[in-house]
C-alpha cells in the first residue's frame, strides 16, 4: 500500500497518552472467542492501507486437542477512523477448522493481492493454501491447497514463502515433524516449487533434509551471502547431525547439508530470529533458550573472516521456558533489537547496544501474567511507530487473551538500510529479462516479514545520453541543466580549491566527496523530476530538471531482506544503455534509493569450439550445438548454445555463463574441464557431444527458465581453481528428457575456451 495513503490514516488515530512505558496493553482490541494461539501475521489482505490479522489457532501440546477455525480479523482502521478488529474469518476464508500451528503470507500467483497458508498439526490436514480473490472482491479467499498441489496430511508447525531458485515467484518449504510432532521418530521438511501461477510441485532432486525431531520453526535467509536463500529450520529436540537444520541453496534450489555448522542449542528452541544483529553485512542468530532456557546469539563470523561459521555468545541471563522471537529496532537507533514473547510474567525486551551487546529493557513493556506463544510487530495504528502483538495458549485457559501492546515511542524516521547490491552486469540479451537483487535491513524482520515495499525504476535508451556541468568560481555552469530520462551528467571542477557535489533532495544521497582541479564526478539520473544539488566548499546551488518516461516495475520480496527485480526493454543498438535505480520505502514513508547503474550489451568472452557437423553419423538425434543440428521428436533444430560474459580475471572474477536454448524448466550443470577432448572435436555423450575433458569440475547447478535459458550465478572461477594464464574449457550438461530417438534423456552445449588473467 503506498505510505501516502499510510500517512494519511496516521491522523485518523490518537494513540493514548502513556507511562513511561513505551509498550502498553490496549485491551479490547482482538475480538474473543479466546483460543489457543500458536501463530500470528500482519498483512493488508484487503489492500485498504491498514494491517489485518491472521491467526493460528488450534489446540494440542505433544497430541491433538480441539480443531479451530482458521481466523482473519480485519481492521477496521482505515473505514471507521477507530483502531478496532472485526473477526471476519467465515465470511472471509469459508468454514475450515484445524490444528492450524502456523501462518504465513505471501503473493503466491503474482496477481499483486496477499494469499496465506495456514500450516496444521498431529497429520490431519495438510497445509492450507488461501487464494485472494483480489480486484474482483479484496480480502476474501478460497482455500486451494488441495488443487495447487498440497494434499498430503503433515505434522507442520510452519512455514516460509520464498523464492529459492531465482525465477521470480515464491517457493515454499513447510515443516513436517512426523507423527508424534514432538518426539520421535520425527520427520523431515518440505521443499514446493512454484511454477510461476501459485501451482506447486515437491522437489524430487536437490533436497535430501535429515530426519530430525520436533521441526518448529522455518527461516529463509542468505546465510552464507551468496545472493541465495537458504534454509534454516528450527527444532525443539537434540538431533543427531546438528540439532538444528541448516540447508545451503546454491542457487538453483538444489540444497547441501551443513547442520553442523550451527552449534548444538538446548532442547527447548522454538523458534529463532536472524537478522545482522552486529551491523557487519552477514545474519546472526537470536535463539529462544540458547542455552537451558536463556536467550541468546549465536555470532555469524563469515564476516570478516570469510569461512561461514557460527559462535555461540551465551546466554543471555534471564530463565523462563519461552516460545518466540521477533526483532524490531523500537528504540530507533539503527540496529536491531530482540523481543521475546515469554510464558513469564511479562514480555521481555533485550536492547541492542550495537557489537552484539544486549541489556534488558524488560520495564518497557507492561507486565501482563500469562502464556505467550507467538508474537510478531505491526504498525496496526498507523502512527509511524510498530506495535507489539501477542498470542496466548498451552497453559491457564482464561488467560487465552490475544493482545495488542500499542507502541507510544516515536515514529520509525530511519530509511531502509540499503546492505548490499548485486547489479546487472552487462546486458547478456537484446530484450532482458536483466535482473538485479539488492538486500535491505528496516526495522523489523519477524518470520521475514519487513514491510518494506521496493521497485526498480529504469529506462532503456538506444544511445547513452551525456550532459557536463561545470564548477567555476562564480557557481556551477549551467546553474540549471534540462536533460532526458537515463541522462549521465558529469561535474567537472574548473577551479583551483577543492569542492564537493552534494544532492539537496531526498531521499538522493548522492556526494562526490572532493574534487580537486580537473577533477570530475558521474551520476545518473533516471526518474524524471527536479534535482537540486549544491556545493558544500563554496556555497553554490545547483539544478537538473529530468524529463521523458520510465518503466517502473515492483521488485519481488525474495525474503530474508533479499529483493529482486527485473527489466525489459529493447536493447538491439549496439550503444544502447539500461538505466535504472532501486527504490525502497518502509512502512512509515521513508525512502531509501540507489545510485543511479548504467549497464551496455555484454561484451561476449571466450571462443566457442566444438560444434560438429551436423551429419548425425554417430546418433540420429545427436544434438551437437552451433552450427550443427540435433533432432527432437524427430524435428531437426538448433543446438543449445553456450555463451559467456564479464571479465575473466582471477582477482576480480565477474564471469557469467549463459545456456540458451535448454529444455525449459530442466535442471542443467556448468562444468569445467583443463584440456579440449579429442582435439576440439568432442565425443558421443549422451544426446550430444563432450567437448571439456580432464579434471573435470562442476561449477553450479542451475535450473532453465521458460525460454531454455540458465545463467550461472556464483564465481565460476574460484569454483573452477583457475589461475592467472591458464585457458578452462566450458560446457552446460542439461536434462532432456522430451528425446525419444536415442532416449539418453541428457544432453549438452557447445565447448567454450576461456583465458584467464591476473
Amino acid at each position: 500500500m503506498p505510505p501516502l495513503l499510510r500517512a494519511g490514516c496516521a491522523a485518523l488515530f490518537l494513540v493514548p497518552c502513556l507511562s513511561a512505558q513505551q509498550f502498553q496493553y490496549q485491551p479490547g482490541l482482538i475480538p474473543g472467542p479466546n483460543r489457543w494461539t500458536e501463530g500470528m501475521e500482519l498483512a493488508d489482505v484487503d489492500g485498504d492501507g491498514d494491517l489485518d490479522l491472521l491467526v493460528a489457532d488450534g489446540e494440542g501440546f505433544s497430541g491433538p486437542g480441539a480443531q479451530r477455525q482458521n481466523v482473519l480479523l480485519i481492521n477496521q482502521l482505515v473505514e471507521t477512523g477507530t483502531l478496532a478488529f472485526t473477526d471476519e474469518s467465515v465470511a472471509r476464508l469459508g468454514a475450515h477448522l484445524s490444528h492450524a500451528k502456523g501462518v504465513t503470507t505471501g503473493d503466491v500467483d503474482g496477481d499483486g493481492w496477499v494469499d496465506v497458508m495456514f500450516t496444521n498439526a498431529f497429520n490431519t490436514d495438510p497445509p492450507f493454501l488461501y487464494i485472494n480473490r483480489g480486484a474482483s472482491q479484496p480480502g476474501f479467499f478460497d482455500e486451494e491447497g488441495s488443487s495447487r498441489g498440497f494434499t498430503q496430511n503433515l505434522s507442520a508447525a510452519g512455514a516460509q514463502f520464498g523464492d529459492l531458485d531465482d525465477d521470480g515467484d515464491l517457493d515454499v518449504i513447510v515443516c513436517d515433524s512426523g507423527p508424534s510432532y514432538l518426539g520421535a521418530p520425527g520427520g523431515r521438511p518440505h521443499l514446493f516449487f512454484n511454477d510461476g501461477n501459485g501451482v506447486f510441485s515437491e522437489a524430487t532432486s536437490g533436497w535430501s533434509p535429515l530426519l530430525k525431531r520436533a521441526h518448529m520453526d522455518v527461516q529463509l535467509v542468505d546465510v552464507d551471502n551468496d545472493w541465495d536463500l537458504d534454509f534454516v529450520g528450527l527444532n525443539r529436540s537434540n538431533n543427531s547431525g546438528g540439532t538444528h537444520y541448516l540447508m545451503l541453496n546454491d542457487g538453483s534450489g538444489s540444497f547441501s547439508d551443513a547442520s553442523t555448522t550451527i552449534p548444538n542449542t538446548s532442547s527447548s528452541v522454538y523458534e529463532a530470529e536472524v537478522g545482522d544483529l552486529d551491523d557487519d553485512t552477514d545474519l546472526d542468530i537470536f535463539f529462544v533458550s540458547l542455552a537451558s532456557y536463556q536467550e541468546g546469539v549465536q555470532r555469524n563470523d563469515l564476516e570478516p573472516t570469510g569461512s561461514l561459521g557460527f559462535t555461540s555468545m551465551g546466554g543471555l541471563g534471564v530463565s523462563d521456558d519461552d516460545n518466540e522471537i521477533a526483532l524490531c529496532d523500537y528504540d530507533n537507533d539503527g540496529d536491531l533489537d530482540a523481543f521475546v514473547g515469554s510464558l513469564g510474567s511479562r514480555e521481555r525486551i533485550w536492547r541492542n547496544g550495537g557489537g552484539l551487546s544486549f541489556s534488558g529493557d524488560h520495564t518497557n513493556v507492561q507486565a501482563v501474567s500469562d502464556s505467550t506463544l507467538d508474537c510478531t510487530f505491526g504498525d496496526v495504528d498507523n502512527d509511524g511507530d510498530y506495535d507489539f502483538l501477542t498470542g496466548q495458549g498451552e497453559s491457564n485457559s482464561s488467560q487465552w487473551v490475544n493482545k495488542v501492546f500499542v507502541n507510544g515511542g516515536g515514529p520509525d524516521t530511519l530509511p531502509p538500510v540499503i546492505v548490499a547490491l548485486d547489479h546487472v552486469d552487462g546486458l547478456d540479451s537484446t530484450t532482458g529479462p536483466w535482473i538485479a537483487h539488492a538486500k535491505v535491513r528496516d526495522q523489523v524482520i519477524d518470520d521475514g516479514v519487513n514491510y518494506v515495499d521496493a521497485a526498480v525504476r529504469y529506462v532503456v535508451n538506444p544511445a547513452g545520453l551525456t550532459g557536463a556541468i561545470d564548477i567555476t568560481s562564480g557557481g556551477f555552469l549551467p546553474q540549471v541543466l534540462n536533460v532526458a530520462a537515463g541522462t549521465t551528467v558529469t561535474w567537472t571542477n574548473q577551479t583551483a580549491a577543492g569542492e564537493t557535489v552534494e544532492s539537496t533532495t531526498a531521499p538522493y544521497t548522492y556526494s562526490s566527496g572532493t574534487l580537486g582541479a580537473g577533477d570530475t564526478y558521474a551520476y545518473a539520473f533516471v526518474v524524471p523530476g527536479t534535482y537540486d544539488y549544491r556545493g558544500v566548499t563554496g556555497g553554490i546551488a545547483g539544478r537538473i530538471v529530468v524529463t521523458g518516461s520510465i518503466v517502473q516495475n515492483e521488485g519481488l520480496y525474495m525474503r530474508g531482506g533479499q529483493y529482486r527485480f527485473a527489466m525489459s526493454g529493447d536493447a538491439s543498438a549496439s550503444g544502447a544503455e539500461l538505466v535504472y535505480e532501486l527504490s525502497f520505502v518502509d512502512y512509515a514513508g521513508n525512502e531509501s534509493v540507489s545510485e543511479g547503474r548504467v549497464e551496455t550489451p555484454a561484451v561476449p568472452l571466450g571462443t566457442p569450439f566444438c560444434f560438429g557437423d551436423g551429419s548425425g553419423t554417430l546418433c540420429p538425434c545427436l544434438n551437437l550445438g552451433l552450427p550443427g543440428h540435433g533432432c527432437e521428436n524427430g524435428t531437426f533444430f538448433s543446438g543449445c548454445r553456450l555463451a559467456a560474459t564479464g571479465s575473466a580475471s582471477v582477482g576480480a572474477d565477474t564471469v557469467v555463463l549463459a545456456a540458451t536454448t535448454s529444455t525449459p524448466g530442466q535442471p542443467g550443470l556448468f562444468f569445467q574441464g583443463d584440456a579440449d577432448v579429442n582435439g576440439g572435436s568432442g565425443v558421443t555423450f549422451g544426446d550430444g557431444l563432450r567437448c571439456a575433458g580432464q579434471n573435470v569440475v562442476r561449477l553450479q547447478i542451475v535450473a532453465a527458465d521458460a525460454a531454455g535459458s540458465a545463467h550461472s550465478t556464483s564465481a565460476i572461477g574460484a569454483a573452477g581453481g583457475v589461475g592467472a594464464g591458464q585457458t578452462r574449457r566450458y560446457q552446460w550438461w542439461y536434462r532432456d528428457p522430451v528425446l525419444t530417438v536415442c532416449g539418453s534423456g541428457f544432453n549438452l552445449s557447445n565447448g567454450l575456451r576461456i583465458t584467464w588473467t591476473p
